[in-house]
């Protein structure tokens, strides 16, 4: 592979502190049907061969020693798996721009969970990728978690949970309903891309003691321990796609970011456009 884009590279440098914080539960409530359940390990996904178009709940527990996400893609008729990956390794941007991006979980810690929703809407050849990198700044799917599965067409058409808060994501931002107060415990967002770039709402909370002058920083100059824990989120989603990640939120100062490298400012990530966003979570108790 290329060398990881800067901001999944900064967040390799989360870890040793990462792995050292209180881990969040992140399983939220689902819309009826039973998730797809699948397991991130060190260093593959253990999931299902197939599964059936339409809305389709995905259950990811990383049972690995390492941080994982699942970035789901569906790839044109006519690309290999192994075309696929040849093009990441020549211009990572470029090669996620060229596949349908449908979503998937962000990043979670040993031991955590989370589910999302995403529109399974055409049959055909699906990949599960981890894009996070090792200590060494090699991304995952370089190592071989990389999972291919069937989607067929099928007969009953689920519907998309209800969603508690609507995010849009813009070129290069998150856009949040006004004047709302997000409270602790399980919700379910709904993440909306209106592009034209592929986008994602990595979800992370400012580590205590810290700020996000600090988290600021940090982006300008990375030394010692990152400031913000993985929380996970929603995984990156073309132009026009809606995504439902649902979360568990506790109280405290949060960052949404988005490190898709961007195929027309030279793979620079968004992030550094400026697509990081600070919200903050309130306790139940403080609303009454």
């Amino acid at each position: 592979m290329t060398k990881t884009n800067a901001a999944r590279h900064l967040l390799t440098l989360a870890l040793t502190a990462a792995l050292t914080a209180p881990a969040l539960a992140h399983a939220g409530h689902t819309h009826g049907q039973a998730p797809v359940q699948v397991q991130a390990q060190d260093h593959k996904f253990a999931t299902p061969a197939g599964v059936t178009t339409g809305w389709t709940t995905f259950e990811l527990k990383n049972t690995g020693q390492e941080p994982h996400h699942m970035q789901l893609v569906r790839l044109p008729g006519g690309m290999t798996q192994a075309d696929f990956l040849a093009k990441l390794r020549e211009n990572e941007g470029a090669a996620l721009a060229g596949v349908e991006m449908v979503g998937g979980v962000g990043m979670l810690l040993p031991g955590q969970a989370q589910r999302v929703t995403v529109n399974l809407a055409e049959p055909g050849t699906y990949l599960e990728l981890c894009f996070v990198p090792d200590a060494k700044g090699v991304p995952h799917l370089a190592l071989g978690m990389v999972q291919s599965f069937q989607v067929t067409t099928g007969a009953a058409q689920a519907q998309p949970p209800k969603a508690d808060l609507k995010v849009k994501l813009v070129d290069y931002g998150f856009e949040l309903p006004k004047g709302v107060a997000i409270t602790e415990g399980p919700q379910v967002w709904e993440v909306t891309n209106a592009g034209p770039e592929g986008h994602e709402m990595l979800v992370f909370r400012i580590a205590p003691g810290k700020t996000m002058a600090d988290v600021a920083a940090y982006m300008q100059k990375p030394e010692g321990p990152m400031p913000i824990i993985p929380a996970g989120g929603a995984q990156a989603v073309t132009k026009g796609r809606t995504s439902y990640a649902h979360l568990n939120l506790a109280p405290g100062d949060y960052i949404l970011l988005c490190g898709v490298p961007s195929p027309s400012h030279q793979g620079a990530p968004h992030a550094a456009l400026g697509m990081i966003r600070p919200f903050k979570v309130v306790a139940k108790t403080a609303q009454k």
